[in-house]
């Protein structure tokens, strides 16, 4: 009688997560694209369960605090399964729900994680992405997290390259590709995986945002642990442009350039932890800002000194990038377009010198 009334309690729930989250799904697709996306498939919640052997623990890829990437087969396929814990908050159905949407639009671009579909009838949605079985970036450019019997999993210079390059044209594209500006707004090296062959899949959009027609900003809350990676102007109101992803993406090729958290990079320039604690008596004001604007030439010496073994003209161009998309003033950046081709010339030098 029990396993009755469970069974009964369960159908009612997933039809109900079904109505629900399906029709937060059209609004979102109408709201950002007029209801157009490029097809995704209709998962159901056995079929997931199947596809990961229950949600095996052995099958854990990657976790973080509200969910876990899981890898599992479907029709003989490997997939990556999303499933977010059972206390998550009812915040992230709407950023399921923003992720699968956007998604799904960007799914045709190589350097973003595709999106294959989505289950409707958990109460938050469990998303299904193509498989990346390398893991995470972060997992390979950190040499200091490394051990000493993992130091061959770190990328070379030409790799690290290449994924720079890949990042920022799924950004461009993610700014341009769309009849709206769309902004990533959490460009980290968490946010990014790599498939089998190392290249590079941009995920991670549930806090993306639009900037409406006609404007050239938007203003909306963002909850983030990142916030070492947000653009100055962005921190106090929450103000975002394209240039806001620049910021991000300037921070993310320091740390790709120096094989060290932004974190540290910050401790070591100016003997601070980002959350502001002393580290010694020297703190400066905007010490969880990277480029100050009385700094630059140290940042600069500071990078050029701690960059990594390769191509020494190709590095030093990184570098010289770096330093223009962390710029204080907005203005003074570079767009993501301008950077993608920035980073494609730098490539070049290799190939040309020989």
């Amino acid at each position: 009688m029990w396993s009755r009334f469970r069974i009964h309690k369960e159908s009612g729930e997933k039809k109900r997560h079904l109505l629900e989250n399906g029709a937060l799904l059209l609004e979102e697709l109408i709201t950002s694209f007029n209801g157009r996306s490029n097809p995704f498939r209709s998962f159901s919640k056995q079929e997931l369960k199947r596809a990961t052997n229950n949600y095996n623990q052995d099958g854990i890829m990657h976790e973080d605090v509200f969910y876990k990437w899981y890898k599992g087969t479907y029709e003989d396929r490997a997939i990556l399964v999303k499933k977010f814990i059972s206390y998550a908050s009812q915040e992230y159905i709407g950023q399921c729900i923003k992720d699968v949407v956007v998604a799904s639009k960007m799914s045709n671009h190589n350097n973003v994680l595709k999106l294959l579909g989505c289950c409707l009838e958990t109460e938050v949605p469990t998303l299904v992405y193509e498989f990346a079985g390398s893991g995470s970036l972060y997992q390979y450019i950190y040499e200091e997290e490394l051990s000493p019997s993992k130091k061959n999993q770190l990328l070379s210079w030409e790799s690290r390259l290449r994924i720079a390059t890949e990042i920022a044209d799924a950004v461009a594209y993610l700014h341009k590709g769309t009849s709206k500006p769309i902004i990533h707004r959490l460009i980290s090296s968490v946010n990014i995986f790599l498939d089998e062959h190392y290249v590079a899949k941009l995920f991670e959009f549930g806090h993306s945002i639009s900037i409406p027609l006609g404007q050239t900003n938007v203003v909306a809350d963002l909850s983030s642990f990142y916030i070492e990676f947000l653009a100055p102007e962005s921190k106090p109101i929450w103000r975002f442009t394209e240039k806001s992803d620049v910021y991000s993406f300037g921070v993310l090729l320091f740390e790709i350039l120096i094989g060290k958290r932004v974190v540290d990079i910050l401790k070591e320039v100016y003997g601070v932890r980002v959350c502001g604690q002393l580290e010694n008596s020297c703190q400066r004001p905007n010490s969880e800002v990277l480029l100050a604007e009385d700094n630059e030439e140290d940042i600069r010496v500071y990078l050029k000194a701690n960059i990594l073994t390769g191509n020494t003209e190709q590095l030093m161009a990184c570098a010289e990038l770096a330093i223009r998309c962390v710029k204080v003033n907005p203005e003074e950046r570079p767009s993501m377009m301008e950077a993608t081709k920035e980073l494609r010339r730098i490539r070049r030098f290799q190939h040309d010198s020989v």
